[in-house]
Parts: C-alpha cells; structure tokens; sequence
C-alpha cells in the first residue's frame, strides 16, 4: 500500500511540474512580446525631411563709428596768427578761412583753408601764436558719410563681398544701415581679423564719430535648413549639431552651424542638400541605432 501511495504521489508531483514549465513558457512568451514592444516604442522616432534653400549668413561683429575724413589742416609756412574767424564746433565749407598768417619781413598774408565741408573739432591756433611750417590750425572731420568699421574672423570674411547691404546697433540703441564699401585683403597680425567698412548715409550729421557698433553683414547666399532650436543637441566632444537618420534608417550625429535664430526657427548649415532631422526622440537613441521613423512634413519657408 505504501508503494503504491508513493507513486501515486510521485505521478501527482511530476503531472504539476508539467504544468508548471509549460504555463511558464507561455508566461515568457508574454514577457518577450511584452519586452520587444517596450523596445519597438523606445526605438520609434519622429524625423523631419528637410530640403536645403540657399539662404544668406548673417554675419556678426563689434564695431565702432568713423568719419570718413579726419584731417588736422598744417600751416604750410611759418607766421603769426593774426585772425581764426571759427571756433571749435562750428561747421565750415571748403575754402573758407581757417587760419589767417601774417610773415613779418614780407608783409604778407598767407591763409589757411578748409579742404573740404565739415566740422571743426578742435581749433589748435589763437590770436598771436606762431605757427611754424607743419603746425596745427585745426582739425576738421566730414562725417558724411559716416564708416562703420568691424573685423571679420578669417573663416568668414570669403562671405563678405562689397555692395552687400548691412546694418548696425549702435551704444545709444538706434539703428543704422548701409552697404559694405571695403573688404580688407590683409589681416590684423595680432587678431587675425580683416578690417571691413560699411558707407552710412549720415546728411545731418547725427551720427557722432566713435561710437561703439554691433554690425550685422548679409554674407553670402549657402544651402541651409531651418529647424526648431529644440532638436539641438551638443555631442560628446562638445560640438553643436542634430541627429540624423540616413537611408538604411541608421542614427547618426551631423554638426552644424547658424546662420540666423528667427521668431520661426533656426537657420543652420552644414548639413547635406536633403536630411531626414530626427525631431522627436533624439534623446534616446544612440549613434549607428537602426530605428523606426515615423516622418513630418517640413513648414513653409
């Protein structure tokens, strides 16, 4: 009796072990499907198919006012000043006296003349000095037009051609525009900057001389792509740029650079001509990911 409840129990035990490793196949079979969905959704991003237009880089720099012509006016032979019919601040139109000399001996009456229309700013003579021949009588400046002039880094300056339209923000907060006059053909040996000047329309004369400038020149037109800031993302290494999925649907990290941050996005080049831009999930798939890509379609430009 006792041998035959043993097998009894033994064939109970054995038909529940069974049941047991066959409920859990199944239950790992849940679990995988349940796993491999949680990896489907997590490799499931949302790409932006992008198409270059040519669009132009503005570019940036610090500056500051210039008057076109600065002269200090010399006394081309020595005498006494016997008259300075204009004081410091006053405006002169060429060939009117600066300086009136007077060369004892000689009885003459040599004179001193504006070269040119513009303002007195400084008068360097008075009544009864002695000029030798080189002295100042005055200095002169002709603010019209006015200069604006920046140094441009060298991986720009090839965007700057004369004739391209430009803008400035002065220190006081008004804004002026003009057009590139001069682009440097030698760089500063300490900066490694290339001088740019930009011609300023300044009739009456409100623009002061010295002013301090921020300058913005319209560079030259390069394929770009406008995207929203919020799939920026800086690499490991510190670069700034976006991921990216090519034709086998693989993650990769392309740099890029700006061009322009607008109220509708940013401007940014660097990029090939057509891109798919992953807009949604960048953050959680990695470079060389084969992933699942659900596409947009790109705004208006």
């Amino acid at each position: 009796m006792k041998i035959r409840n043993t097998y009894k129990t033994s064939a109970i035990a054995f038909l529940f072990s069974v049941i047991w490793l066959i409920s859990g196949l199944f239950k790992d079979d849940g679990l995988t499907k349940k796993v491999n969905d949680q990896i489907d959704t997590m490799s499931a991003v949302t790409v932006l198919s992008s198409s270059s237009i040519m669009k132009s880089k503005i570019i940036k720099a610090s500056g500051y006012t210039e008057a076109d012509k600065s002269v200090k006016v010399r006394a081309e032979i020595s005498g006494r000043v016997i008259d300075t019919p204009f004081r410091q601040g006053d405006y002169v139109k060429k060939g009117d006296l600066l300086c009136q000399l007077y060369i004892a001996g000689r009885e003459a009456y040599p004179k001193i003349q504006a070269p040119f229309d513009g303002f007195l700013e400084a008068v360097a003579a008075e009544k009864g000095d002695y000029l030798n021949a080189g002295s100042v009588c005055a200095t002169l400046i002709d603010s019209d037009p006015m200069m604006l002039v920046g140094e441009i880094a060298e991986k720009e300056i090839d965007l700057i051609r004369v004739g391209v339209p430009a803008r400035a923000k002065l220190v006081s907060g008004s804004e002026i525009q003009g057009m590139v006059s001069f682009v440097g053909t030698s760089a500063n040996k300490n900066t490694r900057r290339f001088r740019v000047e930009i011609k300023v329309d300044n009739k009456d004369r409100t623009i002061r001389d010295g002013l301090s400038a921020e300058i913005f020149i319209k560079g030259a037109k390069i394929p770009a792509h406008r995207i929203s800031p919020s799939v920026l993302l800086l690499s490991e290494s510190g670069e700034l740029g976006v991921r990216t999925v090519n034709d086998q649907n693989e993650v990769q990290f392309q740099r890029i650079t700006i061009l322009e941050d607008s109220i509708e996005g940013v401007w940014v080049s660097g990029l090939p001509n057509k891109i798919k831009i992953i807009t949604v999930g960048q953050e959680y798939v990695f470079q060389g990911q084969t992933v699942k890509i659900l596409e947009t379609v790109p705004p208006q430009a």
